[in-house]
């Protein structure tokens, strides 16, 4: 039983041979009729037992002629329904998307207040903001400056208030400034 199955396989390997046309004398520059580099390894020319000429009667080569709508080349699978988002560069300056309102100052407190509305357009990408503030008197003078951060989400609005306490006791008008206002983006 056990002979009758190696016959089988021999039978079975020279049909392959056949078939790849790896058996054929000269095809191949080591002078063997097997390509090393395969399972094993190569076998050496000359050795025994290894056929090296196809039987007669057997084909020499592939079918050249498939059936109508056989498939040709490698499969496809189509395209993904969802390729992901490449982000481009980003301008860091985010003065513009930065609007400031409600400028007080409460001289008996010592307490200077400003709010601050930030304004995310971007709809792919989040964004973290530093934000600087100064409060001024008339002549220009900075009677308080704070600096936060603040992240906002991609297509929103966050506000915050800007407070900061001062010394400054003169009942009069100041002006706040935002003075700068940097992004990075944040996840």
């Amino acid at each position: 039983m056990h002979r009758h199955s190696v016959r089988l396989v021999a039978v079975a390997a020279v049909g392959l041979l056949a078939l790849t046309g790896c058996g054929k004398k000269g095809r191949h520059s080591d002078g063997g009729g097997f390509v090393s580099g395969g399972l094993g390894g190569g076998v050496p020319s000359g050795a025994s037992g290894v056929p090296t000429d196809l039987p007669s009667g057997m084909p020499s080569g592939l079918p050249t002629d498939l059936p109508s709508g056989a498939p040709s080349g490698a499969p496809s699978y189509g395209t993904p329904s969802s390729s992901p988002t490449t982000l481009g560069p980003y301008d860091p300056e985010g003065l513009d998307e930065v609007d400031g309102s409600n400028c007080y100052f409460d001289p008996s407190a010592g307490q200077l207040s400003y709010g601050v509305t930030v304004t995310n357009d971007d709809t792919a990408r989040n964004y973290s903001y530093s934000i600087a503030v100064s409060w001024n008197d008339p002549s220009g003078g900075l009677i308080g400056y704070r600096h936060k951060y603040v992240t906002v989400l991609a297509n929103s609005t966050k506000k915050i208030t800007m407070t900061d306490t001062t010394s400054y006791t003169k009942r009069t008008s100041i002006t706040c400034q935002i003075s700068a206002a940097d992004k990075t983006p944040a996840s």
